[in-house]
């Protein structure tokens, strides 16, 4: 099982991957050119920042460093509806950060459908509010899935060479 530090770099290396990808797909579908100005750079930032908190968010499940980042940020988040007077998103919002604790450590949020249906949150909830798809919303999902999914793989990989090297050890 890999560490915080493992998922942080998984996560990274993922969503490099992913961006090559949704900016290859972009160009051949002709929609590249709004992303082909400076003012893209807080996009690719935010796209950075969604994939390394999808690397983590599966082991929000547990005390670790990802669930204390995660619910420092959800409680900045939180407080801020709060302060605008949001309060129906500030207790969704509060709802939602409950879910994860619900389960036991590799329950619910180490499965695939987990993957496919956390990050789906960006393509719903911009649609609902704008009524319509648009490609930034995609790439956020993509990225996201690509990101936990490296969380996924690194834990089951890992796993998976420690019994085979114990299994090694134990024959010798």
């Amino acid at each position: 099982m890999a560490d915080f530090r493992g998922h942080v770099w998984g996560g990274f290396v993922a969503t490099l991957i992913s961006l090559a990808l949704c900016a290859a797909g972009l160009w051949w579908m002709e929609l590249l050119d709004p992303y082909r100005t400076l003012d893209v750079w807080p996009r690719v930032l935010l796209l950075l920042f969604i994939g390394l908190l999808s690397a983590c968010f599966p082991d929000v499940d547990t005390e670790s460093k990802s669930q204390r980042m995660f619910y420092r940020l959800l409680i900045l988040l939180d407080i801020w509806f709060i302060l605008i007077g949001d309060y129906r998103t500030a207790a969704l919002l509060g709802l939602g950060a409950m879910l994860p604790l619900l389960g036991k450590h590799r329950g619910w949020t180490h499965t695939w459908l987990a993957m496919l249906l956390v990050p789906a949150l960006f393509l719903l909830v911009p649609m609902y509010l704008k009524g319509s798809v648009e490609s930034f919303p995609i790439v956020c999902y993509v990225v996201s899935v690509s990101a936990y999914a490296s969380h996924l793989v690194l834990d089951g990989y890992i796993e998976q060479t420690g019994r085979r090297i114990r299994r090694l050890v134990a024959g010798s």
